[in-house]
């Protein structure tokens, strides 16, 4: 593992930013993060730790009357059964990545896709539950008629081929999963973070971003937006607000969707800023990191999202929330359950990542 922290001073320097304590890495062992380790804590409800006695899944559409391309998008809830009778718990929104969140179908489907998860989202929509979390993890590709970015490309939507318009598009469906997950009876809507995986966690990012009215705005006016063939209208004025957001391997350039200049004669609107403690999980290995981290570790880093959060943080003097840790010797996906996915030490890297995960979603919400 390797944390951009040395990098600090000279990305000061570069920027002219007269500072201190500004957060350019993660950078800790999971025992440094907090006071104490709380990767296996169970959620506080009533001011109680609260253990549930069993998980329920359930699978569900989110309206289309209330999703702005008037789109019906199934998505899967993980809700914790408790043995008695508690008041409303934290949740997490779950963002898949491009291999989407169903698996293909195997001809027992009457939908675009299998009903079963890939086993990454089984696997952390079942341990967040047992937790005490409601998880929801809406299916944007299963709701376009489609399962995976990759091998599924002859059924994907020419309009969903154009990247910044499958970023808006998916801006829409987390838009009304979050608010149809803020509204279920189990749900504490002032405490719920967001979790997301590589295209997912470009979406959690997004789902921060403390300009984003601005953003989508702006992009409407772009020649990128205007390539875009739906209507783009402003999202939800009452949707809720996040309070930690934890991305595995993002893609930090969001597909044109924001800026990446930095500096001094950049509109500070313009600039990437998380509105709460987010926390990119990367890779030195992947590509995408480049403009993620300043990290050397990364081939080519130029780290405009970094540089951005830390220039805002610097004007507004406040505290920078852009957290990264790059894990050496792993590459993109090596939280995936497929080992071709993973190359040597990257279950290493997951096991950590997992830990950061845990920990500061539970330091975060409880």
């Amino acid at each position: 593992m390797n944390s951009a922290k040395i990098h600090t001073i000279a990305v000061i320097t570069m920027l002219g930013l007269g500072m201190t304590g500004v957060k350019t890495a993660y950078g800790a062992e999971p025992s440094q993060t907090g006071k104490t380790d709380d990767t296996g804590s169970f959620v506080e409800i009533d001011g109680e730790a609260a253990a549930p006695e069993s998980v329920v899944e359930e699978d569900i559409v989110l309206p289309a009357a209330a999703h702005a391309q008037k789109l019906a998008v199934p998505a899967k809830v993980f809700k914790p059964k408790f043995k008695k009778g508690v008041g409303p718990g934290p949740a997490i929104l779950v963002m898949h990545g491009s291999g989407g969140l169903h698996k293909m179908p195997n001809g027992n489907d009457a939908g675009a896709c299998s009903r079963d998860l890939e086993e990454q989202y089984e696997r952390w929509g079942k341990e967040l539950a047992e937790l005490g979390y409601v998880v929801m993890m809406p299916a944007s590709y299963t709701a376009r008629g489609f399962c995976d970015m990759h091998t599924d490309e002859g059924r994907i939507p020419k309009s969903y081929k154009n990247r910044s318009a499958a970023i808006v598009s998916r801006l829409y469906d987390m838009d009304v999963a979050a608010n149809h997950l803020c509204k279920m009876d189990e749900v504490d809507c002032e405490r719920m973070g967001v979790l997301g995986f590589s295209h997912g966690a470009t979406m959690t990012m997004l789902a921060l971003h403390w300009q984003m009215d601005h953003a989508l705005k702006t992009f409407r006016g772009s020649d990128k937006g205007k390539e875009v063939d739906f209507a783009m209208p402003d999202l939800s004025d009452a949707r809720p607000k996040f309070k930690v957001g934890v991305a595995y391997y993002p893609g930090c350039g969001t597909d044109g969707f924001l800026p990446k200049e930095t500096g001094e004669g950049v509109d500070i609107k313009d600039k990437y800023f998380p509105s709460a403690d987010l926390f990119v999980l990367h890779a030195s290995r992947d590509e995408l990191a480049r403009i993620c981290t300043v990290d050397a570790s990364v081939e080519d880093a130029s780290g405009e999202r970094e540089i951005q959060s830390a220039e805002v943080a610097a004007t507004k003097g406040i505290d920078d929330r852009y957290n990264i840790e790059v894990y050496d010797r792993a590459g993109h996906g090596f939280d995936s359950d497929e080992k071709e996915a993973n190359e040597p030490g990257n279950f290493e890297a997951a096991d950590h990542a997992r830990s950061v995960a845990l920990q500061q979603i539970h330091s975060h919400l409880n």
